[in-house]
């Protein structure tokens, strides 16, 4: 295949690059390409966002809260930076922080994709917390907006699990295995809730499935 060569000038098509290597999980790639096109152009908050977010799953985490900052300095609106932002604070433990900045993002934009996202996020923050009535409350804001979302309905269950509401958690779960029949968290936490309501039998062959789809080999 014939790769193209890239300005070495121009900044927005690093970026998109870095973008595809990223979406890639080619984080090394993504991160080369991100710097250069913020070195391009420092002007340029998608270049900081995007680094932000290579960085996070680096763990580089202080590198990515200033990346964020960065991104947010250049671009005060855009939901994405604040959820990036969010993020590291979330991966440093400084889950309030997380919290303030998620609901930063859902304040600008508080429908659509990225709204999900920092629901979801939010939510997930506020469970490190535990504040788990508030937390279901994120994750319901965030299937209103996307009911498909299995992410947001496994967290849903694991909320309403650390409240004792395991019929309630497994139905949740259950949700989203439908919504992804290969979610293999879903599955496990499905064995957890099963177990706790006394159906052992079922929680064993729900546990089972779920590290059968763990396992690198299953196909």
């Amino acid at each position: 295949m014939r790769e193209e060569m890239i300005p070495e000038d121009d900044a927005r098509e690093w970026l998109a690059r870095g973008i595809f290597a990223r979406k890639s999980g080619r984080y090394a790639d993504a991160l080369s390409s991100l710097e250069k096109a913020a070195e391009i152009d420092s002007s340029l908050a998608g270049a900081w966002r995007n680094l932000s977010i290579v960085l996070n799953e680096l763990d580089r985490l202080d590198e990515a809260l200033k990346c964020s900052d960065r991104a947010i300095s250049l671009e005060p609106e855009n939901a994405r930076s604040w959820i990036a932002r969010g993020f590291a604070f979330h991966n440093m433990g400084l889950y309030q922080r997380a919290v303030e900045s998620y609901a930063r993002a859902i304040e600008l934009n508080p429908s659509g994709p990225d709204a999900r996202r920092a629901w979801n996020n939010r939510g997930a923050a506020l469970d490190n917390l535990e504040r788990h009535h508030e937390a279901i409350e994120s994750y319901d804001q965030a299937i209103a907006i996307d009911p498909f979302d299995n992410y947001a309905w496994n967290n849903k269950g694991v909320a309403l699990s650390s409240l004792g509401n395991h019929d309630e958690a497994l139905m949740c779960f259950e949700k989203a295995i439908e919504i992804d029949p290969l979610y293999t968290t879903a599955w496990m936490n499905r064995g957890g809730s099963l177990k706790a309501l006394g159906r052992e039998k079922e929680a064993r062959e729900s546990i089972l499935r779920g590290e059968e789809l763990d396992d690198p080999s299953f196909s």
